[in-house]
């Protein structure tokens, strides 16, 4: 007991410095700052990447030198960012929008203000872009038929209301540019108008020192580009600017209060540069500590080495994201992306429930794959509404991926083997999985979680280590829930754990408990699915209900099947079977031969034959080559034959069969891509072997060569 206490004692202070930093970052600042907390923006999203790449590169703290001094440091910060905060007047206007082209009614909800009575707030009339988020709803604006309005060009209109701070008696120049109908009023009355072809208005006003109520109003009308404008001169008859902080304030600031917040808002720059020096004090403490284990020899290099990779991954995501960030991508309509982000901001709107605006046990149950959107969702509420957050940390996710993958190919084939993987990940990374991650799709989670639930499983088998189990049982069930058909690799992994623990010397009780530990918590984990679509539709589906729909699909039944009396059959209507599904069935039925016929191309798509869905003869190289090493190792390298390496090998193959099953082709290779990322260790295994070869054909030539020049003529 005591020996446990004291180790939970070692932990909590090993973890104190890095949680404090973790804090800082996501409490509240003042609105000047960049690291002003939660949702992340830049900033504090790179310094967080950073401070976790840092402690996975150089390892947690042990006996950090002088640790109490950073401890309080960082929290003499914590404390005044805080005190910052609490004093800071709520810059910016509220900014209500409307999804029609004219102001009133309710305006539409943001996830950042959720409960106000405005959309959000924000710096300024069109600062720092038009944040039209709420399009993004595959219920309400999903239009993508040539009769349908087009999503890029819906009217909207703003109205944005707060107070302008005037900072001394004077007269004022203000100056407003707009694309369609756009009005300002100040004190009540309306000092600058745009007509409906839009344009710019400028007046010069005489304005007492305080606090003057503000509004403006903004109309884009349909095919408009949306733009609008608000300028002043700040009374000393100079250059026009944007009007924003700090004179623009949600409630009304009086001269010294403004006056004020201007010193304050130096402090909290100055802030944040201390803390991001003492970020980087604290990572070279933690530098010098690996160092010094290196030079001793305690140490290696290699996870310093995987963590420069990822900060490489995530220096690339950041730097070709800026495109997205602080602004409002419209998602084109009757795409995967659109259902996916719309759910997401429901869940995070109106509860995790995900209703989409239905009575409960009147909704609909999970269409489309169900965890990827709450997953989605807890992006959101980290980086913020638009998509540059989410895109981001999915790009930084194939980094982890590829360390995992990595380490998987380490313990099963060596080294050299896990380097040759790394290379491999890094090339499919470029021509398949980085367009991926940019897209919101449900495999960007299933790339991660997979591979390390089946990591976690090859250590148990190896270590024994049985409080692996229940982590590998998470996240099974976790990707049992974002790609349903994970739970046909259940009973397999539950068989091979079994099987293993017999090996080892386990008694068959115990044997049979290890199995069943990882089937039972997965199972736990896909029973929330089920709950909720009964609670929600009255509805007990297990799994996405887009299945059917996929199926026929994939195999569209042929002329020869009649399919008349479909809806009256009495066990489809006891298993109720959708339409969709009952078609294929009947296929398969009446039509064995040109069931399996529709069969053939979909399995040859799905190994790299790419033109086989049209008759062409395209092929994807990487894929091919990837299915080809694959298929190498099983002939060649013989620890591909074990035991624990047959984890990887049954989920191969039943994916492969889910792929010929349904629809491989929708969006390229992505759904294909889970069971070629498992090739990639069969590949770097190869790549290792070959190396091996040849270095060794290399000594004999030098070791024998000599020999032969002697006994040459």
């Amino acid at each position: 007991m005591a020996d446990w206490g004291a180790r939970r004692s070692e932990a909590a202070r090993r973890w104190l410095l890095p949680v404090l930093a973790m804090v800082f970052l996501m409490l509240p600042g003042h609105p000047a700052a960049q690291l002003d907390g939660l949702p992340l923006r830049a900033w504090e999203l790179g310094a967080l990447l950073g401070l976790v790449i840092a402690l996975y590169g150089l390892g947690m703290p042990g006996r950090v030198p002088a640790s109490q001094w950073l401890a309080l440091a960082v929290v003499l910060l914590i404390g005044l960012k805080l005190l910052l905060w609490w004093v800071a007047p709520n810059y910016g206007l509220a900014a209500s929008y409307y999804s029609r082209d004219r102001v009133g009614g309710n305006p539409e909800p943001s996830t950042e203000a959720l409960g106000a009575s405005y959309t959000r707030m924000e710096e300024g009339p069109g600062r720092p872009a038009l944040a039209t988020h709420f399009f993004n709803d595959v219920e309400r604006f999903n239009f993508y038929q040539e009769n349908e309005p087009s999503r890029a060009n819906l009217p909207f209109a703003v109205r944005w209301d707060g107070f302008l701070s005037v900072p001394h008696d004077g007269d004022y120049a203000f100056e407003l540019d707009a694309s369609g109908p756009a009005l300002l009023a100040l004190d009540a009355r309306p000092v600058l108008t745009v007509p409906a072809y839009g344009g710019a208005d400028r007046v010069n006003l005489a304005l007492t020192a305080g606090a003057h109520p503000l509004g403006v109003e903004y109309v884009r009308l349909e095919g408009r580009t949306p733009v609008i404008r608000l300028e002043w001169d700040l009374g000393r008859g100079e250059a026009m600017r944007p009007l924003g902080a700090p004179y623009l304030t949600a409630s009304p600031s009086s001269q010294d209060q403004v006056e004020q917040q201007q010193w304050s808002a130096l402090v909290a720059i100055a802030l944040d540069a201390g803390f991001l020096a003492w970020l980087t004090a604290f990572a070279g403490v933690l530098g010098a500590a690996r160092m010094r284990a290196i030079r001793s020899g305690t140490l290696g290099l290699e996870r310093f080495a995987l963590s420069i990779f990822l900060a490489a991954i995530t220096t690339h995501a950041m730097a070709t994201t800026t495109d997205l960030y602080g602004r409002a991508t419209i998602l084109e309509g009757g795409q995967d992306w659109l259902t996916y982000e719309s759910y997401a901001r429901d869940i995070l709107l109106n509860g995790p429930l995900m209703t989409l605006g239905k009575p409960l046990g009147e909704g609909k149950p999970f269409f489309f794959q169900p965890f990827y959107p709450y997953y989605l969702a807890g992006l959101h509420w980290l980086t913020g509404e638009d998509l540059w957050g989410p895109i981001v940390l999915q790009l930084v996710g194939l980094g982890v991926c590829g360390v995992i993958l990595y380490w998987l190919a380490r313990r099963l084939f060596g080294v050299q083997a896990a380097i040759a993987t790394l290379a491999l990940f890094a090339i499919l990374r470029a021509t398949q999985l980085d367009w991926v991650a940019r897209k919101l799709l449900s495999e960007n989670l299933y790339f991660v979680v997979l591979p390390m639930a089946i990591f976690l499983l090859i250590r148990t088998l190896d270590e024994g280590r049985r409080s692996d189990l229940v982590l590998a049982g998470l996240l099974l069930g976790v990707a049992s829930i974002t790609r349903a058909p994970t739970l046909l690799y259940l009973p397999a992994v539950a068989g091979i754990l079994a099987a293993g623990a017999l090996r080892g010397g386990d008694s068959r009780r115990s044997a049979l408990a290890a199995g069943a530990v990882v089937v039972l918590v997965a199972f736990a984990v896909a029973a929330l699915v089920p709950l909720r679509n009964y609670v929600v539709s009255g509805r007990a589906a297990l799994v996405a209900t887009n299945g059917g729909a996929t199926l026929l699909l994939a195999h569209p039944p042929t002329p020869k099947v009649r399919l008349a009396r479909v809806d009256e059959n009495p066990l489809y209507n006891a298993m109720k079977l959708d339409r969709q599904t009952r078609e294929v069935l009947e296929f398969v039925r009446q039509d064995p031969p040109g069931y399996v016929a529709t069969l053939i191309p979909l399995a040859l798509y799905s190994v790299g034959f790419s033109g086989a869905i049209d008759g062409s003869a395209e092929v994807a190289p990487d894929i091919l080559l990837l299915t080809a090493l694959y298929l190498g190792s099983l002939a060649l390298l013989p620890s591909a034959r074990s035991l624990r390496v047959s984890l990887l090998h049954v989920f191969i193959g039943i994916h492969l069969v889910i792929m010929v099953t349904f629809l491989p082709y929708v969006y390229g290779y992505r759904q294909v891509l889970p069971m070629h990322l498992l090739m990639l260790v069969f590949g770097g295994g190869m790549i290792a072997l070959a190396v091996r070869r040849i270095a060794a054909t290399h000594r004999n030539r030098v070791a024998h060569g000599p020999l032969m020049e002697q006994g040459s003529p």
